[in-house]
């Protein structure tokens, strides 16, 4: 429930309907209801491996750095989408982030953003648990050497399971080895996913 909708319209009742007013009712009726403070968010300590940092980082403050690791990832993983643009509405991210209903995982070498994982948060309408859907997971060549996306992910399912998540969903592409290597971390191949762009079709 929209609780912030709510209160307005509990206050408002009876009561001529302003500009202001409608401008408070609409407003209130686009927010998204919160569903991790963000103050439970921000007890997520960074960490250290081998000279890279793994973090929680906002969106709004990292936006510009992300708009490059987008572009790499979609150069070297979306060739399936490429008759497509690229065109990432950073805006709906930084919604759902305030909301408690995203969140940005990073890895920084050296000063430098190198990799990163974002995930949706929701509570499944059929467990009525929390769950984290990947949005994007990409580490450049560089934070590619070693352990460091094992630990990096070790990072991100710990944080996630102390925000109350208990399923976590990825997808992985077919043009590289990810789905071997998240078997590997003890995740479960459950289902296929198959994508088909409609371009250029007689409907």
């Amino acid at each position: 429930m929209n609780r912030v909708l709510f209160s307005i319209l509990d206050a408002s009742m009876g009561r001529e309907i302003t500009p202001s007013l409608a401008l408070d009712i609409i407003r209130a009726a686009s927010m998204l209801e919160p569903l991790i403070s963000g103050e439970h968010i921000e007890q997520i300590a960074p960490l250290e491996h081998e000279g890279f940092i793994f973090s929680v980082e906002k969106m709004d403050a990292t936006e510009g750095e992300m708009r490059a690791l987008h572009k790499a990832h979609w150069d070297e993983t979306e060739a399936h989408r490429h008759g497509l643009t690229l065109n990432p509405d950073y805006t709906t991210f930084i919604r759902y982030e305030r909301a408690g209903r995203y969140i940005l995982f990073t890895i920084r070498h050296e000063g430098k953003l190198v990799g990163n994982c974002a995930m949706y948060l929701d509570r499944s309408t059929h467990t009525q648990t929390l769950i984290a859907t990947e949005d994007t997971l990409y580490l450049l060549p560089e934070a590619r050497k070693g352990n460091v996306a094992k630990h990096f992910i070790a990072y991100c399912e710990s944080a996630l399971k102390h925000l109350g998540v208990k399923e976590i969903t990825v997808t992985v592409k077919t043009v590289n080895r990810a789905g071997l290597f998240f078997q590997r971390l003890g995740y479960r191949h459950v289902e296929n996913g198959l994508t088909k762009i409609l371009e250029n079709q007689n409907v």
